[in-house]
């Protein structure tokens, strides 16, 4: 019997033997030349020192930075409040993450306190109106005719008609809307501008109002003793408007320039966005264009005159072109 166990164990050792041969002759020996395979990725997180496949630092297969991306606090990335990140600037930047400004966040609509509807009354009495000087710098073509204009009392808008006014307007579906430039949730109490003269005058009648005459916008920017701006006859500053010395070239917000208000407190009739108003062109029967007032952003100092003259179609909208009511 131990003879024929002893055999047995003796078959078993062979068989094994044979199949750990056959086996190795399944795949290649060091002797062989291995297949040719692309380089393998490991999946490497922050505190793995070393690949478990040898001594180089395995390649990042992006999880890493997917990871910072998500969580820039976590452990190995650029803002670990764990450890002191001398590495080079990372995901991030070289800006703390908690310090960056939120999104600005847009109200759905203008509070009313961008309206800013106010008007303000001008008593009726006689004042100059135009400008002739002969110096072509000083006075226009069109402005060389000074005469004394009796005007009966009325109320202007104490600024120019806000973005946020008109969006009312629009909402109540008695305005349509402006070209480019109208962005009233990001801009309330920017002058609404690309308006044509059609469109100012129907605002202005969706509130019982319309768009003043040309002596009444010239009495209310200048007042009576003649003075060249709304301020009075010093050359005009960014304190005092906007206008192309002071290189925004945008529009600014109504009311900020308080120190260009003209006598009667009515403001930004100097720069900013010139102002539609009612009078038509004289001696033009056909196709007649309406009065433009008032200087823009662009303009040099000269050209926000109080006295100055502009003309447009009735159709024409512009970027520069802004308008108030009167009553």
């Amino acid at each position: 019997m131990r003879a024929r166990s002893g055999q047995h164990r003796a078959r078993m050792v062979v068989a094994v033997l044979l199949g750990a041969g056959a086996l190795l002759a399944c795949h290649p020996q060091p002797s062989e030349e291995p297949e040719a395979r692309g380089p393998s990725k490991v999946a490497w997180m922050p505190g793995d020192d070393k690949a478990e496949s040898g001594d180089e630092e395995p390649e990042d297969d992006g999880s890493h930075e997917m990871l910072c991306h998500e969580d820039p606090e976590a452990p190995g990335c650029p803002w670990d409040r764990n450890a002191i990140n001398t590495g080079p600037e990372g995901v991030w930047g070289n800006a703390d993450p908690s310090s960056m400004p939120l999104p600005v966040a847009r109200p759905e609509r203008c509070p009313e306190s961008a309206v800013m509807g106010e008007m303000i009354a001008v008593p009726a009495g006689e004042f100059v109106m135009g400008c002739d000087d002969l110096d072509s710098k000083v006075c226009g073509k069109r402005e060389r005719k000074r005469v004394v204009v009796n005007v009966a009392a009325f109320e202007i808008d104490r600024t120019e008609v806000t973005q946020a006014a008109y969006q009312r307007c629009v909402e109540a579906n008695a305005c349509s809307e402006p070209g480019v430039g109208f962005e009233p949730t990001a801009a309330c109490t920017n002058p609404v501008v690309n308006v044509s003269w059609k469109q100012a005058g129907q605002y202005c009648a969706w509130l019982d109002k319309r768009l003043p005459t040309e002596a009444e916008w010239e009495k209310a920017a200048r007042g009576t003793d003649e003075r060249v701006f709304p301020w009075g006859d010093e050359a005009p500053t960014c304190e005092l408007a906007n206008f192309e010395g002071c290189g925004l070239r945008e529009a600014q917000p109504v009311a900020s320039h308080l120190a260009g208000a003209s006598p009667y407190g009515v403001l930004d009739m100097a720069g900013n966005v010139r102002e539609w108003v009612f009078d038509r062109e004289e001696s033009r029967s056909r196709q007649p264009k309406r009065g433009i007032r008032g200087g823009m952003f662009t303009d040099p100092g000269m050209n926000v005159r109080a006295a100055r003259r502009q003309w447009g179609d009735v159709s024409v909208s512009d970027i520069g072109i802004g308008f108030r009511c009167a009553r």
